[in-house]
């Protein structure tokens, strides 16, 4: 079953947040959510066989899904608060040491909160096809998926803006969707308002560093047919930089592990989690 409430995060940013299994007792997942998705993306996971035995939480990053929106770039421009955000949801809910699972650009969501709040509160970090570059020096780290569609995304004509929208979802997938999944990714898309997708596409940033000094577990998990950012994100992006880490390729997987490789993606997940645990 699927626990629903509320956090407060950086500045008073009401932030939705979704729990499921063991309230207490159980080592914790924290999930976040990639760009311009919501805390749904998640949904299949919290309510798989995971759920059995560990505490999983899900978070809205501001700005998107059922939390806070505030006007103007500057709110998503900041890393600071991003990581403020994180840090409310850890405290808030009494996570000991969560494993964080960043997709896309929850990475970059990740990366400011390693820059600002460091790893002490953390119990490992799991990166799904996770971005920790942005911006035009980290351009050829990005596939056509994303490049090709990145002038829709930000589009004034909200028609021009949700026909890239199910381009990009359906691009982000080595082989055709479901057709209501693709609807329900499109849905929380165009729950995301234009100055949010400005400023979030808008940075340029590199966690090399914050990767450097991290001294808990992290790992990897990106499909090899990925076109939104390319496996090399993965290898030249965050193993090469950080101290120890384990890589995961999966054959056939584009961009959504969790969906076209579900089992798979579990399986390492939970293994990560009990050797992240020790």
């Amino acid at each position: 079953m699927v626990r629903t409430c509320f956090v407060e995060g950086s500045e008073g940013v009401r932030l939705a947040v979704s729990e499921s299994g063991p309230a207490s007792g159980a080592p914790s997942v924290l999930f976040v959510h990639g760009f311009a998705q919501s805390r749904h993306s998640w949904e299949p996971v919290l309510t798989g066989p995971l759920s059995e035995r560990h505490r999983l939480v899900a978070v809205d990053l501001r700005g998107h899904g059922d939390s806070d929106k505030p006007e103007g770039e500057a709110p998503y421009v900041d890393g600071a608060r991003f990581a403020g955000d994180l840090e409310a949801v850890i405290q808030g809910l009494g996570l000991v040491r969560p494993v964080v699972v960043a997709w896309s650009y929850g990475g970059i969501v990740v990366g400011d909160y390693l820059r600002h709040r460091g790893d002490a509160a953390l119990g490992g970090l799991f990166f799904v096809a996770a971005s920790l570059q942005s911006g035009k020096p980290a351009r050829a780290l990005f596939g056509p998926g994303m490049m090709s569609n990145a002038r829709g995304l930000l589009s004034e004509d909200p028609e021009t803006y949700a026909a890239t929208a199910r381009v990009f979802v359906e691009s982000c997938a080595a082989r055709p969707l479901e057709p209501s999944r693709v609807d329900a990714a499109v849905r929380a898309m165009l729950r995301v308002p234009l100055n949010v997708r400005r400023a979030l596409l808008s940075r340029a940033e590199d966690y090399s560093a914050e990767l450097g000094r991290c001294v808990r577990p992290v790992a990897t998990l990106h499909g090899e047919l990925d076109q939104v950012v390319l496996p090399a994100m993965s290898s030249e992006g965050v193993l090469a930089r950080a101290r120890a880490g384990q890589g995961t390729w999966l054959p056939g997987v584009g961009h959504l592990p969790f969906v076209e490789a579900t089992a798979r993606f579990e399986a390492a997940l939970a293994d990560f989690v009990v050797s992240a645990s020790r």
